[in-house]
């Protein structure tokens, strides 16, 4: 695992622009996933001595509802007749030349995936959509899901049950505050997911530790912790996102991404760790015409030298939840131009981490580079 004094040394970060998108050419390296809690460990995750050396790209897309309110089943603008007049390729279909072209994309699935009809939760908002919508993640390229949000028990138990079966029926990965994801290459390299909904102290934060520590003790080479916390429309992090920084890193999190306040937050390097509070929405299903349609997508490579990671780039895409500028049409497109450096701006305003300006050649993005 990389070291975080090296981080510390590398300060000021050294920011640079890439200068064109990755085609949408298939994955290079493939890998499998397993899903476990701490009772339910396979016996073939033991310790491996991994030689792997090269890069592993992986993209992070923020709050994809799939569905959305019982009572816009029928809208003309809503999600359901969208997709059904649509496809299922079109949610994510501008974003594929991110993610059909990383290793793996991880998206957060924020609602419940059933065909039973189900008892809601009482609470202001629940989201639910048919377990066929599985299809729109393999149509858009996402291998993993985190289920650590909260939206994935509107429907309670049952409903969060039903979305498991369905993302393992149609071979899509996923992790929660219950359970770990570890995604492990042919040479066998491991990678750790865990999630974290709300905060994390007393109980949840012991919890969240032992995850850490058995990740560590099963080999991941890194482990990667997705958040989703914070304040809704608040631009400035807030102190549970400020918590489950500071016990990601005492956990080993090599890095830390979130979501949650449907808006854009910034980046910065905690202890040497690379942090993105909010990715903000994504493709959308739980509201018509979002308050800001700003947002945005993280690819990260992390660079592994002999099985030990040896640093990482992220590069930063603006986008727009909707192609429409009035309503929500749920398919993300990326922004270039004044657009682009408006949601850098946003960013810089978050965490006051000055973001080099938008390389207005075509397919340029933002990036930062820690080594």
């Amino acid at each position: 695992m990389m070291n975080r004094t090296f981080f510390r040394a590398v300060l000021p970060l050294l920011l640079c622009a890439v200068l064109c998108l990755p085609c949408a050419s298939p994955a290079v390296a493939s890998g499998t996933w397993l899903t476990f809690t701490e009772k339910t460990v396979p016996e073939n995750m033991g310790f491996l001595v991994q030689e792997y050396t090269g890069t592993v790209t992986i993209t992070f897309l923020g709050d994809c509802t799939l569905g959305g309110e019982e009572k816009t089943r029928t809208a003309t603008r809503g999600f359901f007749r969208i997709v059904e007049k649509n496809g299922y390729e079109y949610p994510l279909r501008n974003l594929k030349v991110l993610t059909g072209s990383d290793d793996f994309t991880v998206a957060n699935l924020e609602g419940v995936l059933s065909d039973r009809e189900l008892p809601k939760v009482r609470k202001q908002y629940n989201f639910m959509g048919p377990t066929a919508y599985t299809e729109i993640l393999k149509q858009g390229s996402v291998e993993c899901v985190t289920l650590a949000n909260n939206h994935s028990h509107d429907y309670d138990n049952a409903g969060y049950a039903d979305t498991v079966k369905a993302l393992e029926a149609s071979g899509t990965a996923w992790f929660g505050t219950d359970s770990m994801a570890v995604w492990q290459n042919d040479d066998g390299l491991k990678i750790g997911f865990l999630g974290v909904s709300g905060s994390l102290s007393g109980r949840k934060a012991k919890i969240y530790q032992r995850q850490a520590a058995l990740l560590r003790t099963i080999g991941c080479s890194t482990i990667i912790t997705v958040m989703h916390a914070g304040t809704e429309y608040d631009p400035i992090p807030d102190g549970y996102q400020k918590q489950i920084v500071r016990e990601a890193i005492a956990g080993g999190s090599s890095l830390i991404i979130g979501h949650h306040p449907h808006i854009v937050q910034g980046f910065e390097l905690s202890g040497g760790i690379p942090v993105v509070y909010s990715l903000g929405n994504c493709s959308f299903g739980g509201n018509g015409n979002p308050k800001d349609h700003d947002a945005l997508v993280v690819r990260v490579d992390l660079r592994f030298t002999e099985g030990e990671l040896s640093g990482m780039t992220l590069h930063f895409y603006p986008i727009s939840v909707s192609g429409q500028a009035s309503y929500n049409d749920y398919s993300p497109v990326l922004l270039t131009g004044e657009d682009a450096e408006r949601v850098l701006r946003k960013m810089k305003d978050s965490t006051g981490v000055e973001m080099p300006p938008f390389d207005e050649k075509e397919g340029s993005v933002v990036t930062v580079r820690v080594r």
